[in-house]
């Protein structure tokens, strides 16, 4: 009988690499329908997870999602995560879209909040309350991407933001990927690069100010309804 371990190691074998820099992407290295074939291999516990993480990152689409839906089914999606390594970049990923929420608020012309006026997810929540006069909330040397996402919100600039923000994403997941090789955090760590590559070969510069200044204008319903 084939072991997991060995599946896996053909599964990502199988798979087109993705290549370094987001911005050059013109198409997906494989379509949807052919990458499933692939992640048939996956074990139904680790399929089971793949969905929920996946599901995560989708429902930062919903336009009509509130912010008190979001964080609880995203905090149900990661309780429910088994892997530590997963767990992290989920949580990653919920802490970079409170921050980026927080910058979209209070560019719209939002005062500072209370200690309990703005939700969220993660660690940088009592920073921001604190810091929210700050341009950086006072985390730019430690998040830099953070300090010119504000620079960029703050100039409209949001097509150049969108990008900056993506490829954020990309590089992240690129990095957390170079320690693991044929394992399911492996397979995840493509996938979610396989979806910021889909994403980012939707985008024409048009789409992309549109989408951004209606995330703006709408930022009181479900302003963590994005990335």
């Amino acid at each position: 009988m084939i072991g997991p371990r060995y599946e896996y190691a053909m599964l990502l074998s199988s798979l087109p690499m993705h290549p370094q820099q987001l911005l050059g992407v013109v198409q997906t290295p494989l379509s949807r329908i052919q990458l499933d074939k692939r992640l048939a291999l996956l074990s139904r516990h680790d399929s089971e997870d793949l969905k929920r993480i996946e599901d995560l990152v989708h429902w930062s689409q919903i336009d009509d999602a509130s912010d008190e839906f979001i964080i609880n089914k995203s905090l149900e999606i990661l309780s429910a995560i088994r892997d530590p390594f997963l767990k992290k970049i989920i949580l990653w990923r919920l802490e970079f879209r409170t921050l980026l929420s927080a910058l979209r608020l209070r560019h719209a012309g939002h005062e500072q909040p209370g200690k309990s006026g703005f939700c969220g997810v993660g660690q940088w929540l009592w920073l921001i309350r604190k810091n929210w006069d700050k341009p950086d909330f006072g985390l730019g040397a430690r998040l830099p991407w953070l300090a010119y996402a504000q620079l960029l919100l703050a100039q409209n600039k949001t097509y150049e933001l969108e990008k900056h923000l993506l490829t954020t994403v990309w590089q992240y997941y690129a990095r957390e990927g170079n320690s693991h090789y044929f394992d399911f955090p492996a397979v995840v760590i493509y996938v979610l690069r396989w979806d910021i590559s889909h994403r980012w070969t939707l985008y024409h510069t048009e789409q992309a100010l549109a989408r951004f200044d209606s995330l703006v204008d709408e930022c009181m319903d479900g302003a963590l309804s994005g990335f």
